[in-house]
Order: C-alpha cells, then structure tokens, then sequence
C-alpha cells in the first residue's frame, strides 16, 4: 500500500444529515459548521493574529468565545462574550513560554459543558496539541474546525506518522463532513508526494459521530459556501482523492498511484536501465 494514500484516506469526507452554515467573512478566516448550534455553546478558539470577525460574530451569535493566542498584545474589537487570554497552545504546558495544553486551558480558565466548540489555525501546532489529549477531554467538543497544515510533507516518515496518529484519533470520535482547500499558493498550487496531488492546506470541520448519520461523500468541493481565502486567486477545486466522490476503493486508488510513481521514476533513469525494466515489466503480474 503506498503510505502516502493510506494516510490521505484518513481524510475522506462524509456527507451527513444535517445542513451546513458559514460563519465569519467570506474570505480567510470564515468556517464550515453542521448547523445545529446552540448559544450556550462555548467556543474555544486557537489563534486569533488580526482576522478574529469569526471569533465576533459567535459572540454575536451569543457563544461565550475563549481567544488563545500567545503572539499578539490583545484585540482591538469589544464584546461581553469575547474573552482573549495572552496564552498559546502545546502538547504540554509550560507556564514560562505562555503555552498549555487544550485540557490545562479548560481546567484553568474554568471552561465548562460537554458540547463545547474548537477552533485552531495555529500554523501546525494543531499535531502535536491534539496529539497528547486525553480522549475524556476530546470528547468533550461537539464540533472541530481544524486548519491542518504541511501535508506536502507526507513523503517524509516522522511527519506522515504524526499525521496518521493525530488523524486516527480524530475519526475514532468525529466525522469529517467538510473540506475547503486554502489557495494561499494560488488556485493550482499543488504538490505530488508518492505520486498523489496534495494540497499543503486544508480547513476540515468535524462533528460527533453520535450526533449524525453518514453516508458516502457525494459532494464536490468548494461548494457554495466556500469561498476563496486569498481573493486575487480562484479557490482550489478537490479534484483528487480523497475528495472526489468516487467508486474506487483506496486499494485500487493505491495500486494506480503506484503505477504513476514507478513509470515516472522510470523516466528519469538512464537510458540502459529503463530498456531493462521495460523488458523485465512485461513479465510482471
């Protein structure tokens, strides 16, 4: 199995019964939600920098929002509901750098429920600040917006096996029901890693499994409630696996990619070499 189609099957969508809402701005910074929220819904919300209008408008929607970011002084932007706390996110914390765990954040501040909402774009702390969690406290969130970054480096072992790590721990709990390409590097920018197309940057909203029925991804994304980040560049169609609704299964998707990657490394060997596996492969199965 090529171990890059195996960790990117860990992020195939699902459609499920609920309908779906935007919320925050129609650029960067708005999110996916299954929409059944409820105001009593505590949002905890990894990385604010200065595009916060979704952190704004779940106030507005009377959501208690709890602001984590330890690299800026505050925000500029009132509200009862809105409470910035000067403090980063970790696999562990460590009061002298200003960075906790997700379940130190909940005990410290005294975020309470069990139907609770998380944000994180954090610029790739989301592995290892999911990674650790306890899953008394990920079962705590009834919806995860997740912006997951560097999946061009799902060539490399240590990260593709963090990746799967992180990935399997999610779907044991949440379905994802959601996908939205960040076209930071433009509206074909593109990497192919094992033979595979991969997006760098993806925004994935989950839900609980208990609270949905699922069934096979019938949907083409964008849809129309996505909307590009960088508005000068079209947004990024998913035409590629796991994305694309499709029959074939990740054994047959796999078994083709592996075919891709062996006749492009059979293009870039020396002429003497590539009559001799072109000869032998006549005799492969």
């Amino acid at each position: 199995m090529n171990p890059v189609v195996e960790a990117l099957s860990l992020l195939t969508p699902y459609d499920i019964d609920k309908p779906k809402i935007r919320i925050g701005p129609h650029t960067d910074g708005g999110y996916i939600f299954a929409d059944c929220l409820s105001k009593d819904q505590t949002v905890v919300s990894y990385g604010i920098g200065t595009e916060y209008r979704f952190d704004m408008a779940m106030a507005g929607r009377g959501h208690d929002v709890y602001m984590f970011d330890h690299t800026i002084e505050g925000i500029k932007f009132g509200h009862r509901k809105l409470h910035f706390i000067r403090e980063g996110v970790a696999r562990r914390s460590n009061p002298e750098k200003c960075v906790f765990s997700i379940k130190d954040h909940l005990d410290k501040h005294r975020i309470q429920g069990r139907q609770l909402i998380l944000k994180m774009d954090v610029e790739g702390a989301e592995y290892e600040a999911i990674e650790d969690l306890p899953d008394e406290t990920l079962n705590r969130f009834e919806q995860i917006i997740l912006e997951v970054h560097w999946l061009d480096k799902l060539g490399e072992f240590i990260y593709r096996d963090r990746f799967c790590r992180v990935f399997r721990k999610l779907n044991r709990i949440f379905t994802l029901f959601h996908v939205h390409a960040n076209n930071w590097n433009g509206q074909n920018g593109l990497s192919i890693v094992g033979g595979i197309p991969v997006s760098s940057l993806l925004e994935l909203s989950y839900i609980k499994s208990s609270l949905v029925h699922r069934q096979p991804s019938q949907t083409l994304y964008p849809t129309k409630l996505d909307y590009p980040n960088i508005t000068q560049f079209q947004d990024k169609l998913l035409w590629f696996y796991p994305f694309l609704p499709t029959s074939l299964t990740k054994e047959s998707f796999a078994e083709c990619a592996a075919r891709v990657e062996y006749f492009h490394e059979l293009q870039s060997a020396p002429p003497w070499r590539r009559g001799a596996d072109l000869f032998f492969s006549k005799f492969r199965s």
